[in-house]
């Protein structure tokens, strides 16, 4: 199933914020940092580096910035073995495990321990071996070696560990047994133990930890806010209400508890304990307030909009007016859409008046029906702003709102925002999946393509291409290359895991692709994967299944497009 790449979005009426990412340093070019100034240490040390060290390690360095891990891994153990400098060995230690060259890393580590018994780096590293070869036993004791060491270092030399671990069933294994010996030390300003069993999946023992650093510390706000973390990822919500209400009365001023503990209240059906819990931030600014009309738009509790309102309104004069947009969306959500237009529209120049722009719009296309209008609004936005991810969100925002009525007027505009701002990846995709809607699969390809070629892992785009050839190509092969390569990055995204199942559907493959499938659903439940599914438990045989399924799924999205068509191919008369 394609997927949408996480841009943001303003006119979505509930608040939200944009991440963004900065491009990594490329762990090659990290490496290369403290190059010059090692190799100025090394012939200084006329009487303990031998020529071949030198020369093992410059040859190993020219391998490390040609992009040749294994060469550079080999020749860097060759160096360090025959060394008794640490920040050699330190360094070949680095480029074994980054290269996964685990024998490599096997005798720099042995090497580093005779040289500096007591290393906390050589335990990490020969620990990090273990694992990724499932020596469970061999990294146990290394892992106890550093536990019995000591000290905030060693007890995050034993997360990093865990945590970079390859093998995802060892890793949680020797948590469980490093928590049965009691080893594993809370402490206030090192590695949450909670949070590694939960990065681990673990979730029982993350319970089982957070308990202990709770008792540990029981004033720690961040030890309660594990805790909570913990017990909401292994279903305990009860729990987790507890601990984020001690954590928020620890720290009543942290506004991101205050949010988690309101969502936990708002998820259990209480929006009015939700409410009561944002409305004592101090101060009630526009943070606050959006949070909560957030919280009464999820929950549709005009209560809470109504009491909204009044603090909105009863602001002094000035306030009132900085705080137009927030009006403008409280209207809305109340279904006003002339005042939240007439509030939009005072919205002063500042960082919501972009976003207030973008609502104008949607309200004059879909409430005024005023498409015109709408599109003289999104052009004097383009006009006036210069920041190009604005801009790119007038012209994403006037596709989305012609294409229901209008797709060649929202192709144009799709082309036509591509010729301005060709590299822009947010509107190639959308031009994608745009297309796939009038079956032009090589259009969608191009784009999918011209992403890759900029970022050749981006999920997304792996995704979207590989769902697209198997379903609408018999490229089934190539399909799952990509899909393979999205799914190794994302493997917990529902939509990923659907286009697998789907993929081995379409090779023949139908127990893979029930494993997949089911697992997609309990992930992400939509009518797209109920219709995978559905097909599929058909294909297999399983009929009766298929039916109960088919039948449950159109009452949960009765207006499911992709569901119908694929009951209406195999079993009409499911159809009302």
């Amino acid at each position: 199933m394609a997927t949408a790449i996480q841009i943001k979005r303003p006119w979505s009426i509930a608040p939200g914020n944009a991440g963004g990412s900065r491009r990594a340093v490329p762990i090659v070019q990290m490496l290369a940092l403290s190059m010059a100034l090692f190799l100025t240490q090394l012939q200084a040390a006329d009487d303990s580096a031998r020529a071949d060290v030198l020369g093992s390690a410059l040859q190993a360095e020219f391998a490390l910035q040609g992009g040749d891990l294994e060469t550079a891994a080999r020749g860097y153990a060759d160096a360090a073995v025959a060394s008794d400098q640490v920040q050699l060995i330190e360094r070949a230690a680095t480029v074994a495990l980054y290269a996964k060259d685990y024998p490599a890393a096997d005798r720099v580590g042995a090497r580093w321990l005779v040289v500096e018994p007591q290393s906390i780096g050589a335990r990490r590293t020969l620990a990090w071996s273990a694992l990724a070869r499932n020596r469970s036993e061999l990294a146990d004791g290394y892992l106890a070696e550093l536990a019995a060491i000591g000290g905030l270092e060693a007890q995050r030399a034993i997360a990093q560990v865990l945590v970079a671990a390859e093998n995802r069933e060892s890793a949680p294994a020797s948590l469980r047994r490093l928590a049965d010996a009691g080893v594993l030390v809370p402490l206030s300003n090192g590695p949450g133990w909670s949070a590694v069993a939960s990065n681990l999946g673990d979730y029982s023992t993350a319970v089982r930890l957070a308990e202990l650093e709770t008792r540990a510390q029981p004033k720690s706000a961040e030890a309660w806010r594990r805790s909570a973390q913990a017990s909401l990822a292994a279903g305990d919500k009860a729990a987790a209400r507890k601990a984020l209400e001690r954590a928020l009365q620890l720290t009543p001023e942290d506004f991101e508890l205050r949010l988690a503990l309101a969502s936990v209240h708002a998820d259990a059906g209480r929006p009015d304990l939700a409410d009561r819990v944002l409305a004592q931030a101090r101060p009630q600014d526009d943070r606050a307030l959006a949070a909560r009309l957030a919280n009464a738009a999820g929950k549709s509790d005009p209560k809470a909009l109504k009491r909204i309102e009044r603090v909105l309104l009863g602001s002094k004069t000035s306030e009132v007016q900085s705080r137009a947009f927030l009006l403008g969306q409280l209207y809305e959500l109340r279904e006003q859409p002339d005042k939240a237009l007439s509030w939009y529209a005072k919205e002063p120049a500042g960082a919501a008046w972009h976003e207030a722009q973008l609502r104008r719009s949607v309200l004059t296309a879909r409430e005024l029906k005023d498409m015109a209008g709408a599109r003289v609004l999104l052009a004097g936005l383009r006009q006036q702003v210069d920041d190009v991810d604005q801009r790119v969100d007038a012209w994403l925002l006037e596709a989305e709102l012609l294409t229901p009525d209008d797709r060649p007027a929202a192709g144009a505009v799709y082309d036509e925002a591509v010729d301005q701002y060709p590299r822009d990846l947010r509107l190639r995709y959308a031009r994608a999946l745009f297309r796939i809607g009038d079956n032009d699969v090589s259009g969608l390809e191009q784009d999918l393509r011209s992403i890759l070629n900029v970022d050749p892992d981006n999920p997304q785009a792996l995704n979207a291409l590989g769902y697209t050839l198997a379903d609408r190509t018999d490229r089934h092969q190539e399909a799952l290359g990509y899909i393979e390569r999205a799914i190794a990055r994302h493997p917990d995204d529902g939509a990923f895991v659907d286009s697998m199942g789907w993929v081995q559907f379409r090779l023949g493959n139908l127990d893979e692709a029930l494993r997949y499938l089911r697992r997609a659903f309990s992930m992400a439940p939509d009518g797209e994967v109920a219709a995978h599914l559905g097909e599929v438990l058909w294909a297999a045989g399983l009929h009766e299944e298929a039916r109960t399924h088919w039948r449950e799924a159109l009452k949960r999205w009765p207006d499911s497009a992709p569901l119908h068509d694929s009951v209406r191919r195999l079993q009409p008369e499911l159809l009302p």
